[in-house]
């Protein structure tokens, strides 16, 4: 029988699952490896400043060098114990681009909630792949006996509003102070 600590342990499989955009573009999608902070770095430099406002509260500017790369190697190798991740990989010009990222983090003091957060570059937005990454992502917290997942997100972020109240789960909602919180109920 599992502990409630072993259960809590996220392993990065070595699978992929490739899928089609509603634009009919295959994109596979894998868990991150510390190897990707690269493709991270790439996929940053393929947000608008609208989709870095969303993703990251504020309109990021192009950082230096070196503080991008940090931040990409961060997110790119974590404590499984504690957050997991999928990156969303396209075929262009004969290598792979990052196209999307969807991690979950657990909250330190209930580890029955995780938070969770997606961001897409915007040429693949509006084609049913956040919808299959947040799929992904939610069988895995379930497999994982997290209870909830808590987005949250600008309020005037009506993309991943939409997004959520659509996941298949019981969605409750609060904004307070121009930020939205949505509770995922997976039990």
């Amino acid at each position: 029988m599992k502990t409630p600590t072993d259960s809590q342990h996220f392993v990065r499989g070595h699978g992929t699952v490739t899928v089609v955009t509603r634009k009919g573009r295959n994109v596979r999608i894998r868990h991150i490896r510390p190897t990707d902070a690269g493709l991270l770095v790439d996929l940053f430099h393929h947000l608008s400043p609208e989709t870095r406002r969303f993703r990251f509260f504020t309109a990021l500017p192009d950082l230096p060098d070196d503080i991008l790369w940090r931040e990409a190697r961060r997110y790119a190798d974590f404590n499984e114990r504690k957050q997991a991740a999928f990156i969303a990989l396209a075929r262009e010009g004969g290598k792979d681009h990052a196209i999307g990222v969807v991690r979950l983090v657990l909250d330190k003091n209930d580890p029955d909630t995780a938070e969770f957060a997606i961001v897409l570059r915007d040429d693949y937005q509006r084609e049913g792949l956040g919808t299959i990454m947040l799929d992904l992502l939610l069988q895995l917290a379930l497999v994982r006996g997290i209870k909830r997942l808590r987005g949250v997100s600008l309020a005037d972020n009506e993309g991943i509003h939409r997004l959520i109240q659509k996941c298949g789960f019981p969605v409750t909602s609060h904004t307070s102070h121009g930020e939205t919180t949505q509770i995922i109920h997976l039990e």
